[in-house]
């Protein structure tokens, strides 16, 4: 019996065999890709969606634990700061008790010593005095930094020597010294401080009509390189301690390296002898007590 041999496809069929298979594969193996894709992608959300609740949830507990410690270190940084605005605040003018110096019948002059222990701080003020039954005028006062002085309100008009005299101060303002423009505060103070008081003399040796008047003959020179338009200096005649009478000298306009003598009168009951003291009544962190550079000679004559 002869053997029969396989019948050859030829190549279209064969072609046509391989698409018609390519393409029943593809329709079996798409519901299993469509169902793969649905899984993963609801996987995919479900991770999104627990991501995304786990992050509110850190962001809003590391939040808070965060505002816990910004609010902590807030407060710690206000009590530091306080603190050390307590450090560095100036502490209170120290006024002694105010007195009286009996110039002439119903006239006084009015005295109180001002101290400002801060020598980094300068302070301007008003004050006036204050007893029993009254009250002066206000008037402005400042005291430089390390300052001693005296406050005063001179020839006063009073009935009789004032009771409970007291000296009382409002509108008082701090400043600290500006480091930007002064480095040293006691080389910037004796340089400015130099005026000097070359002779003070003190007779009672002058005569109006049948008045014998005391007088006072001060010579002062600026020693300082700086020329002032109108320094005040507060006179004290004093017998030992005690203060009898007060007046004040101002000198326009002295220049650099001047020297200049004034006369004083005294009024009233003074001593035959006595001793004369003078303090300088000049705000030296004032600009406007220096005259214009430009009317100096700008020669330093400590030199």
């Amino acid at each position: 019996m002869a053997k029969e041999e396989p019948t050859k496809l030829s190549g279209e069929y064969r072609a046509v065999d391989a698409e018609y298979r390519r393409k029943v594969a593809v329709i079996n193996a798409r519901p299993k890709l469509e169902t793969g894709i649905f899984v993963f992608w609801g996987a995919l959300d479900v991770v999104l969606l627990f991501t995304f609740v786990t992050g509110v949830l850190v962001y809003i507990v590391s939040g808070s634990f965060i505002d816990a410690r910004v609010n902590a270190s807030i407060l710690d940084n206000v009590r530091a700061s306080h603190a050390g605005v307590v450090r560095v605040a100036p502490d209170g003018l120290a006024l002694q008790d105010a007195k009286s110096a009996s110039v002439v019948a119903g006239k006084y002059d009015l005295y109180a010593t001002v101290e400002n222990p801060n020598t980094e701080w300068y302070a301007t003020f008003d004050y006036q005095f204050v007893f029993d039954g009254g009250e002066t005028e206000i008037m402005s006062g400042f005291v430089n930094p390390g300052d001693k002085r005296l406050l005063t309100d001179i020839n006063v008009s009073l009935d009789r020597r004032p009771s409970g005299l007291r000296i009382v101060t409002t509108n008082l303002v701090w400043s600290r010294v500006d480091r930007h423009t002064v480095l040293d505060t006691a080389e910037f103070l004796a340089e400015r401080n130099g005026i000097t008081v070359d002779e003070a003399t003190y007779t009672k040796d002058l005569t109006v009509g049948s008045e014998q008047l005391a007088r006072s003959t001060l010579t002062f020179t600026n020693q300082t390189a700086y020329a002032y338009w109108n320094p005040e200096f507060l006179v004290k005649l004093m017998r030992g301690s005690t203060i009898l009478s007060l007046s004040k000298v101002a000198l326009p306009e002295l220049q650099s390296g001047e020297k200049r003598t004034v006369e004083v009168r005294w009024f009233g009951e003074v001593p035959p002898s006595g001793t004369i003291a003078v303090e300088p009544q000049i705000f030296f962190f004032d600009e406007s007590v220096y005259m214009d550079p430009g009317d100096e000679s700008g020669q330093d004559v400590r030199r």
